[in-house]
């Protein structure tokens, strides 16, 4: 009886250990998917109203925020959307803000997808209402490589987005003030082709750097972190911000020993004015 039972103990065992080697993995929600498309799609259609409402009873110069975590593979893309959006209600309670992300969830969005489509139509969105003394900010985050910045949706990669793809999507944007944060690897390697009068861009890395903080369970990006974090100083100008970020930055690297990110920053020939103002002066 005991030898009986104990192979009825072992075949038991081995169909639960079976059963869990063929479990099947989870699907998470994607664009490919005709039930997460329109989900996706009423949230974004929920968010242009909304601003649009909000955007006509303001009745002097508007700041507009829209941020995009492009790759499902780390939540610290999500972060920078959501700590970017933060600091900026801080600063203008009536911060006018879209938010997009790739996050994965199995069975319901809490935000739209991020990818060149959203990207294409907030900013044709934004265009169509923005008017003069207007300020806009985008926040893109993600993996990145040369001359382009990843997307994934669902953990499952889709095609990227070029530099090419983002200075066409960016377009309708050209003749208003607008500040581009990029926190991705060799994301400096963007800025030549997105240079604009009317533009700043910041950037995580230079055109042949790392940047850090994207591993599955960070909060922030390292870069993210230290533009946005506690340490933000609203009363402080645009290039005082950018070197006490990249101080901060530096400083948690050496700590790591990670070699140098090198963040960078351009600032277009009709943004001199505003990159030495205090940021709550015109994000206010």
């Amino acid at each position: 009886m005991k030898k009986l039972s104990s192979s009825l103990w072992m075949a038991g065992l081995l169909t639960l250990l079976s059963a869990c080697a063929t479990k099947p993995a989870i699907t998470y929600l994607n664009p490919g998917q005709n039930k997460a498309r329109e989900m996706s799609d009423q949230l974004m259609a929920q968010q242009r109203l909304s601003n649009q409402e909000k955007a006509k009873n303001i009745d002097h110069h508007r700041v507009w925020y829209a941020g995009f975590g492009l790759h499902s593979g780390s939540k610290a893309f999500l972060g920078d959307v959501q700590l970017a959006k933060q600091r900026l209600e801080e600063i203008n309670p009536e911060l006018i803000s879209y938010s997009f992300n790739n996050d994965p969830h199995p069975d319901k969005l809490d935000a739209p997808f991020a990818h060149l489509g959203s990207l294409d139509q907030t900013a044709r969105d934004i265009a169509s209402q923005a008017r003069e003394g207007d300020v806009v900010t985008i926040l893109l985050s993600s993996h990145g490589y040369t001359d382009l910045v990843a997307v994934e949706i669902g953990n499952k990669p889709t095609a990227p987005i070029w530099t090419r793809y983002l200075k066409t999507a960016l377009a309708p944007l050209e003749k208003f003030p607008t500040v581009l944060i990029i926190s991705s690897c060799y994301s400096g390697s963007l800025i030549s082709q997105l240079k604009a009068p009317n533009r700043i861009i910041v950037t995580a890395s230079a055109q042949d750097k790392v940047s850090y903080g994207c591993q599955p369970l960070a909060n922030n990006t390292f870069f993210v972190d230290a533009l946005f974090g506690s340490k933000l100083d609203s009363g402080q100008n645009l290039m005082q911000v950018f070197e006490h970020t990249k101080e901060l930055v530096t400083e948690r690297e050496k700590k790591a020993k990670f070699d140098p990110s090198s963040p960078q920053i351009f600032v277009g020939e009709k943004m001199q004015a505003y990159a030495q103002q205090p940021l709550k002066s015109w994000l206010q």
